[in-house]
C-alpha cells in the first residue's frame, strides 16, 4: 500500500488548520540553502540545506533529491533523502525511496523495497 497525500498519513486526532498552503520546489529547481516556512512542502528537484517546517508537512517525491537536515511535522519520502529527520508526526518511507540517516519521530513506517541505513528512535 502506497500513500497518495499527506492527509492519509497524518492521525485521527489531526485538526485541519484554518489557513492551508502548500508550496512546491519544482522537477527542474535545485535549492541550496536555508528554508523555513509555516506551510507545506512538496520537492520534486533538489534540495541541499536545511528544511524547518514549523508544524507544517513535507513530501519528497519520486524524482526529488534532497540532502538536508529537516525538521517537520509529518514527512513522505518517495524519493532521495540524506540527512537527518526530526518529526513531531508520522516519517513514511515508501516503497522505492531512499533514506539515508537518523530519524526521530512519533510514528515511522517503513514500506518493503524501500533503501533506509541509519538509526531510528521513537519520541512521544
Amino acid at each position: 500500500m502506497s500513500y497518495t497525500n499527506i492527509e492519509e498519513v497524518k492521525s485521527s486526532s489531526y485538526s485541519p488548520r484554518t489557513i492551508h498552503r502548500t508550496s512546491s520546489l519544482g522537477q527542474s529547481l535545485n535549492f541550496k540553502g536555508t528554508l523555513s516556512g509555516y506551510e507545506d512542502l512538496t520537492i520534486h528537484g533538489q534540495f541541499t540545506g536545511n528544511i524547518k517546517l514549523y508544524d507544517h508537512d513535507l513530501i519528497v517525491e519520486t524524482e526529488g533529491k534532497v540532502e538536508a537536515e529537516i525538521q517537520a511535522k509529518n514527512i513522505i519520502i518517495r524519493g532521495e533523502v540524506k540527512g537527518n529527520i526530526l518529526a513531531t508526526g508520522k516519517v513514511f518511507i515508501d516503497e522505492n525511496a531512499q533514506m539515508i540517516g537518523d530519524i526521530s519521530a512519533a510514528r515511522i513506517s517503513i514500506m518493503e523495497g524501500a533503501q533506509f541505513k541509519g538509526r531510528i528512535k521513537l519520541t512521544s
